[in-house]
C-alpha cells in the first residue's frame, strides 16, 4: 500500500512527541511505500530549525 505523509507524522517521529511519536514511529516502520512533496520536506526542515533556536535560547 503506497501511504502519503504528511509533515506531522515525520515531526511526531522525529521530535518523539509524547501522545503520537511512537504512533507515527510504528507507521513509519510499516511494510509500506510511503510518498511525500517537497513541500513536506521543506516544512520539515523549517520546524526544526525553529525547534533548535528555540532550545538554544
Amino acid at each position: 500500500m503506497k501511504l502519503f505523509l504528511d509533515t506531522n507524522v515525520f515531526i511526531a517521529a522525529v521530535t518523539d512527541e509524547p501522545d503520537t511519536g511512537a504512533i507515527a514511529v510504528d507507521v513509519l516502520d510499516g511494510d509500506h511505500d510511503f510518498l511525500t512533496s517537497m513541500l513536506n520536506l521543506m516544512e520539515l526542515r523549517s520546524v526544526l530549525t525553529k525547534k533548535e533556536r528555540l532550545e538554544l535560547s
